[in-house]
């Protein structure tokens, strides 16, 4: 096995066949077909299906991608830093978000920082926290925000928080005469489930409005949180949401009130187990708690106090 041969693998995983393979990689069609054969002799396993003249890569075939994919993360890695070098530029942050904050908070966030480190360039990265917290532990992003309980032996927990969710509604919805919503006051009003992917905070929205015996319309269920909140914003029901998206939203019409009972969601930062935080990942952690403390509440807690409810 050789690099030649894997990055002709990993083109024609990508481009779907042999000639655009041929042609991304700016060399002939044949000698692309040759490299895969190399490669399937040296494995040991058919990498790909040849039916009716296409290709159909095999479940070995998508396996054996994902470790690939990683190989050239990892030199792309390398060509950044040893960009880096040659520019003498001050860092490079490479930063992994869970969808909540990704769509949220963190946009103005990233922003903000680098526009007050002008010799710093980042990577900035939306993951669910499970694919985020193997991500961060490969090394391939030096810092995460992961929605918890995450559990991982490559990883390091920075500062972890709570914050609690919020009901939000469509303009002239009226929730706007109350200051709070209580789950009660869910009965029979349409209603935007947070998906399964979302589990913890999903059956914690659950278990608040089994509680109090309310009965929502469920109109649609979406695993993202913004999405959520944009089925809301076009009238479509109300929703629960972290406080991050409910401020977003709220910022363009949308009504967003303090719900009851609490619906917490905790999260936080983690690093690479081996590899101490860098003086740039904690400036960039304190300009989140700055902007944080302007305008969402964040409870501190440690990591070990996460329960699923």
């Amino acid at each position: 096995m050789n690099s030649k041969q894997l990055a002709a693998f990993r083109a024609v995983m990508l481009a779907g066949s042999m000639s655009d393979a041929s042609r991304m990689l700016y060399v002939s069609q044949p000698a692309v077909s040759r490299l895969i054969k190399d490669l399937e002799e040296s494995l040991g396993f058919t990498l790909f299906d040849r039916r009716n003249s296409r290709l159909y890569p095999t479940q070995a075939a998508h396996a054996f991608y994902r470790e690939v994919e990683r190989h050239f993360i990892g030199l792309d890695n390398l060509s950044q830093a040893a960009d880096q070098i040659r520019m003498m530029r001050s860092g490079r942050l490479r930063i992994a978000v869970m969808p909540a904050l990704a769509f949220s908070a963190m946009p103005y966030v990233v922003s903000r920082f680098l526009r007050s480190h002008g010799d710093v360039s980042a990577t900035f990265a939306p993951h669910l926290s499970v694919e985020l917290v193997n991500r961060v532990g490969a090394q391939q992003f030096d810092l995460g925000v992961a929605m918890l309980p995450v559990e991982s032996n490559e990883i390091a927990f920075g500062p972890c928080y709570k914050v609690d969710c919020q009901c939000i509604a469509p303009a002239g919805h009226r929730f706007a005469d109350q200051k709070r919503v209580s789950a009660a006051d869910l009965d029979r009003e349409p209603f935007v489930a947070i998906g399964a992917q979302n589990t913890v905070t999903r059956f914690r929205i659950d278990v608040a409005i089994r509680d109090s015996l309310a009965r929502p319309d469920e109109r649609i269920e979406t695993p993202l949180l913004s999405t959520a909140a944009s089925f809301v914003k076009e009238g479509l029901g109300v929703s629960i949401v972290d406080p991050f998206t409910a401020l977003q939203f709220a910022e363009q019409g949308v009504i967003a009130r303090p719900f009851d009972p609490s619906v917490p969601m905790y999260f936080g930062f983690i690093t690479p187990v081996n590899r101490p935080i860098s003086g740039l990942a904690q400036e960039f952690i304190d300009s989140f708690e700055s902007y944080a403390a302007y305008h969402v509440p964040l409870t501190p807690i440690e990591p070990d106090e996460v329960g699923v409810v």
